[in-house]
């Protein structure tokens, strides 16, 4: 079977290959199929996995911004530095970190806040 010849070229005495007619069609553009391949499962992943998630744990920390707002009047920043905290430490809040940041809050409180936080994550044994 003899198939096709799609470069016409000739070889010299040495080897040394000429091509005799244009080629350019051939190679000039890089197959770039399996490099969109994976941006293309890079893409479908972040939508349909990172987003999801990123938006429920966004609609999961404004429901317990506000319910940590119906316990204490503080300041935003404070809420979200002690629901920072309290995930960063298992759904509680450390003594060390309540004595520098929270010394004002009853025993109540801490409770009932800690509580909104692990209620709002249900991610706390």
């Amino acid at each position: 079977m003899t198939w096709p010849t799609c470069v016409d070229y000739q070889l010299d005495e040495t080897g040394k290959m000429t091509v005799k007619n244009e080629t350019a069609c051939w190679y000039q553009y890089m197959d770039m199929t399996v490099q969109s391949e994976a941006l293309y499962e890079f893409v479908t992943k972040t939508i349909e996995e990172e987003l999801v998630e990123e938006l429920s744990f966004l609609v999961n920390y404004d429901n317990t911004k506000k319910a940590i707002q119906d316990i204490i009047d503080m300041p935003d920043r404070l809420i979200d530095l002690f629901i920072q905290l309290c995930l960063q430490n298992n759904g509680s809040l450390s003594a060390g970190q309540r004595s520098a940041h929270f010394d004002f809050l009853t025993d109540d409180e801490l409770t009932a806040m800690q509580q909104a936080v692990r209620n709002g994550y249900n991610r706390f044994d």
